[in-house]
């Protein structure tokens, strides 16, 4: 049996290295040793989310997952024809 694809692959959770500027509000300050999300973009683009905006871009995805894994979830209570 194949193994199960990841799909978020791209996107992790790291400590900054240093400081940032938020992708997402540039008055956003990421210092170093916070938290923040990373998204790849490509083998040499990455965009930085600090905690705040991260935690609104991962309510907003996981909206979008739960949406999608209704569409495959089998009905428990489907009437039989």
């Amino acid at each position: 049996m194949a193994a199960v694809k990841n799909i978020l692959k791209h996107v992790s959770a790291e400590v900054a290295g240093r400081r940032r500027k938020c992708y997402r509000k540039k008055t956003h300050v990421i210092l170093k040793g916070d938290p923040c999300l990373v998204v790849r973009d490509g083998p040499q683009n990455q965009t930085t989310y600090c905690t705040v905006c991260a935690s609104e871009i991962l309510t907003k995805a996981n909206g979008a997952l739960a949406d999608l894994h209704t569409h495959f979830t089998a009905p428990h209570d489907a009437p039989q024809a």
